[in-house]
């Protein structure tokens, strides 16, 4: 759920900006489906979500919140990671934050046609309550998980992560600026853009 990281690592393309947005529900071969420039979105969704999963930094977050949210820790830190990110914002874009939120939630509504009914409700929900500004607040963010926590089958406390966070935020932001430049590289890669420049 990590939706502001998703966008950005798309790298202001809006065809892998939708897909992947798609990513978000598209799955296994469904891919196939759309046309080449939105199947690599949807690949880069996937692509982020393993690469996230598998990092020693995002571990190390995810083991912090394990004890008090068990199963529910990565998707605590997924959102936790947005909040980070646009606290640092200008050290990862050189938009301004509300720029790129705005262009954003253009993109994605104007693309509305391609998406699948549940994707459709769900984008409209995140701009008309505008998610991307409820991450980056801590009021946001309780906002957030404990809507997440209610439509969770299996009973959890989510909504009461926002206290260690806060209480561990110094902790968590040392974990994700060490992740971030190691997602930002394995992305480009995985587009196949190349930021080298000669002298």
């Amino acid at each position: 759920m990590n939706l502001v990281m998703h966008q950005l690592l798309s790298f202001d393309n809006p065809a892998w900006q939708v897909g992947n947005h798609l990513g978000e529900i598209v799955k296994g071969k469904k891919h196939e489906e759309y046309p080449d420039d939105l199947q690599k979105g949807i690949l880069l969704h996937r692509f982020i979500d393993s690469f996230s999963d598998s990092h020693d930094m995002v571990k190390n977050s995810t083991s912090k919140l394990h004890k008090n949210y068990s199963k529910f820790s990565p998707i605590i830190v997924d959102v936790y990671y947005d909040f980070l990110l646009i606290k640092n914002w200008h050290l990862f874009s050189q938009q301004t934050f509300e720029e790129f939120k705005d262009n954003c939630y253009r993109i994605l509504q104007d693309s509305e046609h391609l998406y699948p009914p549940k994707l459709l409700k769900f984008t409209q929900a995140l701009i008309k309550y505008d998610w991307f500004e409820k991450y980056s607040t801590y009021e946001g963010l309780e906002i957030t998980l404990s809507n997440m926590s209610s439509r969770t089958t299996f009973e959890n406390n989510m909504h009461m992560a926002v206290r260690d966070l806060y209480l561990n935020e110094a902790q968590f932001e040392e974990d994700f600026l060490k992740f971030m430049p190691d997602i930002v590289q394995a992305c480009e890669e995985f587009l196949g853009i190349d930021n080298t420049t000669t002298a």
